[in-house]
């Protein structure tokens, strides 16, 4: 394959998977924002949303693992094209058996945590191929407004379903949707090529010996787990606080377009601006951003604070996430096994990541049942303020030579 080619197959391959993944998340944030609020209306309960989140956050890391070494045997889109069926068939299944949902909830949870972990591998597998060191804060920067803007529009159509409608049946309009939009990306996908690699060993066994021997691939991970520890708790805590201050879908589905209206600037900042450079102070600001707009909190938790919170939230994520996620394709690309080893960063990454996420939320959870919902506020700073943490586990010097 001559260069010309080569660069152009890797182009559409780019453009296709920007595509996808805006179908994919269009219709994650149609579902997966008032799943929370269909959970809490069922049951008012904040332990089953709690364990909800918590068994779908452990069951993802041990089906990476297992889908690490079938996407390695086989090809990556394998776990890529399993992850949007499987979450087609987890909102089929909720609109099958509706408001019974809460009596199967663990399978339900463990159905989502797989199917997440089937998508991301392939995702982020894919996003390792189809970009290199120079263009890839672009095409993040650019993947986080394309992304934003589905995710802008989800929670508003969502929000005008379900207002529409009396009781519970608006819910069930949008998760036909969402399954809709599913299906339309399991579609889309097949446009994507395979990638067949003459290298099937599976390396993960290697894994420990490789944070040994190169500290900065150690480094790395403990920095995904400590970045993980908040994203768990406010994969559901904010959308079930906002619910109680103003209990109308319609608000927390404009809020939620306004928060992501933010991170869609702060996409647009990172496709623009970020430099492989400047790693080290977005990771400064994305932390201390985290830590001063949760402080407010402490005096109450509000629909003031939590705005607060949550716009400065929204901008910084992008930022944190983004530039960690750059380092981290640099960094692995480095490694002695290189490309060959791919896949397997992926899992490590996703698995470390999740780690953390559900040891987020098992801090929240044990403070809310043995200390009170007064302690709540001073376990979300202090996980915040782990992300302070983040910029000292990685050796810039060390990932460019």
């Amino acid at each position: 394959m001559n260069r010309k080619n080569y660069d152009r197959r890797f182009l559409n391959e780019a453009l296709i998977t920007q595509l996808n993944h805006g179908i994919f998340q269009f219709g994650n944030a149609l579902s997966s924002v008032f799943l929370t609020v269909y959970l809490w209306r069922l049951t008012n309960d904040l332990w089953i949303n709690g364990a909800f989140n918590l068994i779908m956050l452990l069951s993802g890391p041990i089906a990476t693992i297992y889908i690490g070494k079938v996407a390695k045997l086989r090809d990556r889109l394998l776990a890529y094209r399993l992850g949007i069926f499987l979450t087609a068939v987890l909102y089929l299944g909720i609109l099958i058996v509706q408001e019974r949902m809460v009596d199967y909830f663990v399978v339900f949870a463990l159905l989502r945590g797989v199917s997440n972990a089937f998508y991301w591998l392939g995702h982020f597998t894919l996003i390792s191929e189809v970009t290199n060191n120079e263009n890839r804060h672009q095409y993040l920067g650019w993947n986080q407004i394309i992304t934003n803007v589905a995710t802008l529009a989800g929670p508003a159509v969502a929000g005008l379903l379900i207002g529409s409608f009396e009781g519970l049946q608006g819910y069930m309009y949008i998760y036909l949707l969402a399954f809709l939009m599913f299906f339309l990306a399991s579609l889309v996908s097949l446009k994507l090529k395979k990638s067949p690699s003459h290298h099937k060993a599976y390396y993960l066994k290697y894994t420990g010996q490789m944070m040994r021997k190169y500290s900065i691939f150690g480094r790395s991970l403990a920095g995904w787990f400590v970045m993980g520890l908040p994203q768990g708790i406010m994969s559901y805590m904010p959308t079930i606080i906002l619910y109680q201050a103003v209990p109308k879908e319609s608000f927390v589905g404009w809020m939620n377009m306004a928060f992501t209206g933010i991170m869609i600037l702060s996409g647009y900042f990172l496709a623009k601006k970020a430099k492989a450079e400047q790693t080290r102070l977005f990771l400064w600001l994305s932390a201390w951003g985290f830590l001063v707009s949760s402080v407010p909190l402490l005096w109450g938790i509000s629909l003031v604070t939590v705005i607060l919170f949550m716009s400065v939230y929204s901008f910084v994520k992008p930022l944190q996430t983004n530039v960690f996620t750059a380092h981290y394709y640099r960094m692995s690309g480095e490694l002695p096994l290189g490309p060959h080893y791919r896949i397997e960063a992926v899992v490590v990454r996703e698995t470390s990541i999740n780690m953390g996420r559900a040891m987020g939320v098992v801090l929240f959870m044990l403070a809310s049942t043995y200390l009170g919902t007064a302690w709540m506020p001073w376990i979300l700073v202090l996980v915040m303020a782990t992300q302070l943490a983040v910029n000292q586990l990685i050796d810039l010097r060390e990932a460019n030579n």
